[in-house]
């Protein structure tokens, strides 16, 4: 059981129009995840990321840990540095030049901070060729820090110089075979943000610099966005904004919403794999390139972009499967009658009780008891904790009654400790049988 007050976590108060370290405040996830001690920046594009943070970027990690292993993925890990030489080879070098951090050994030899690892993953497949095509399919994931030199760090963790990513590849004897694979990424992917409960938008985008035959971005809308989506209200269809303001799929007429990219996919080809010589032998002895395709999910910027959506100016909320915690627990005022009554040892059990149901090691107490239970309810909402509950008045009464407070603003509940459990298991099944209302293109086979 964790308790506030051993939390490190560097609540500040950032005045409008302020600068942290000549960085400005440009929205509201920065400045909430900055104000609450979330995050903490060290320089221009660079952030620590605090004890109640790492723990929903965890929980993020393990949700896409479980979709994607659902699906025959299996992680490993590529360094960080990747030799400069790779990215010559693919053509990627000048293309990319001024995003690349590149730095150089005592010897000599030039690397840089890999901001994806599509070379160094081919690189790998041609260390270990000719591959069998018995060998074929097989679908590798990572997750870890990427690097980008941004020419203009800002949003906070929405462009940052270094991130954390998911990146996966897959590896294919055909084009339809990898076809196929990235369908069944792009139901994993479609999963995770199903458990999330946010309304991304699948769309279908150009390859740019990673090049490829088929590409498609993950859209999130939301009003700091620097991309745009053009979102049919009548059949929640998305695509990319164009000049026309027509659906593609229903002829009505669509509205256009600013949105953050969140993730995207690629079926590449052979366009990695084929100046790298990542080869495969296929079954009537011929050699041949190997097909690719690379999945990726931002997942700083998705922690950021969530919190972008869902937050108000003033008050953090989070995709409930998220939350730092999914519980906080607020005792009675040291010296109240409360707390005469229904004294810390009571409080704690509340929180013990919640933990084995449905709640294990996801419940924190609020022990600052010299704050009254208004000042720290006030905290704990604009922190976005998804279930508050209070050991107040009612705690004396036979039986005890405990206040629900559920973010989202609806009114409180006065309840028993049976009727509590209740309601949390049942707003619990609700959520999981609640579905997003998102239209997505047709798959990439079809």
């Amino acid at each position: 059981m964790r308790f506030v007050s051993q939390i490190f976590q560097p609540v500040v108060s950032i005045p409008k129009g302020a600068t942290i370290k000549n960085i400005e405040i440009t929205c509201k996830s920065q400045k909430l995840l900055m104000e609450c001690g979330l995050v903490r920046p060290t320089s221009a594009g660079l952030f620590t990321i605090l004890p109640l943070a790492r723990r929903a970027i965890s929980k993020l990690e393990n949700i896409i840990h479980t979709c994607l292993e659902e699906v025959g993925a299996q992680r490993l890990s590529l360094p960080c540095l990747t030799s400069a030489r790779l990215w010559e080879k693919s053509g990627r070098m000048d293309d990319v030049g001024p995003e690349l951090i590149k730095v150089e050994d005592r010897h000599g030899k030039k690397y840089l901070l890999a901001p994806t690892h599509e070379e160094a993953i081919a690189d790998l497949f041609a260390d270990i060729s000719p591959l069998s095509y018995k060998q074929l399919p097989f679908l590798l994931y990572q997750i870890g820090n990427k690097y980008r030199d941004e020419h203009r760090p800002k949003h906070g963790l929405l462009r940052a110089r270094e991130f954390s990513m998911m990146d996966a590849y897959s590896a294919h004897a055909t084009h339809t075979c990898a076809s196929r694979a990235y369908d069944t990424v792009t139901e994993a992917y479609r999963k995770i943000f199903s458990t999330l409960h946010l309304p991304v938008h699948r769309v279908q985008a150009p390859s740019g610099d990673m090049g490829g035959s088929l590409s498609h971005e993950w859209q999130l809308p939301a009003q700091v966005g620097e991309d745009s989506l053009a979102v049919c209200p009548s059949c929640s269809h998305a695509a990319l904004s164009t000049d026309s303001s027509t659906c593609q799929q229903c002829g009505r007429e669509t509205n256009e919403v600013n949105s953050i990219e969140v993730g995207h996919t690629f079926v590449l080809g052979a366009r990695y794999s084929e100046p790298l010589q990542a080869n495969y032998i296929a079954a009537d002895g011929a050699t041949a390139s190997v097909h690719m395709a690379c999945y990726g999910i931002g997942i700083t910027r998705l922690l950021s972009a969530s919190i972008e959506c869902l937050s108000s100016e003033k008050a953090l909320r989070w995709p409930l499967a998220i939350a730092p915690y999914s519980a906080l627990v607020i005792g009675p005022k040291e010296g109240s009658k409360e707390w005469v009554g229904h004294g810390f040892d009571r409080v704690q059990e509340i929180a013990r009780q919640l933990e084995q149901h449905g709640f294990r090691d996801d419940v924190i107490v609020d022990d600052r008891h010299a704050l009254t239970i208004g000042k720290r309810l006030v905290m704990a909402d604009r922190m976005g904790y998804p279930n508050i509950i209070v050991c107040g008045r009612g705690a004396l009464e036979s039986p005890p009654r405990y206040e629900l407070h559920r973010a989202g603003g609806e009114a409180p509940l006065l309840l028993t400790v049976g009727e509590l459990l209740h309601t949390l298991r049942q707003d619990r099944e609700n959520r999981e049988n609640r579905e997003i209302d998102v239209e997505y293109e047709t798959r990439a086979g079809e």
